[in-house]
């Protein structure tokens, strides 16, 4: 589980589509309390800041439009 600070225009389509799926997870543990990843590295550093990881998430959609997907799975913030 990696939430990478790099802009999404340098991932490849295998990575950006990763990090979409890994930031969802991640999202799910810090907003439902959910034990699984709960004392993982990169959950104890997005902790607190989950409205960073939902405007990480708005620049992954807008590459993934750029890019041609659709993304039907918004995030809302905490």
């Amino acid at each position: 589980m990696r939430i990478w600070d790099v802009s999404p225009g340098y991932l490849s389509r295998q990575r950006l589509l990763g990090q979409h799926r890994e930031l969802h997870g991640l999202y799910v543990v810090l907003t439902e309390r959910r034990p699984g990843y709960a004392r993982h590295p990169e959950t104890l550093r997005w902790a607190g800041a989950v409205s960073g990881l939902v405007s990480r998430h708005a620049h992954l959609a807008a590459e993934m439009r750029l890019r041609g997907y659709t993304d039907r799975t918004p995030l809302r913030s905490a």
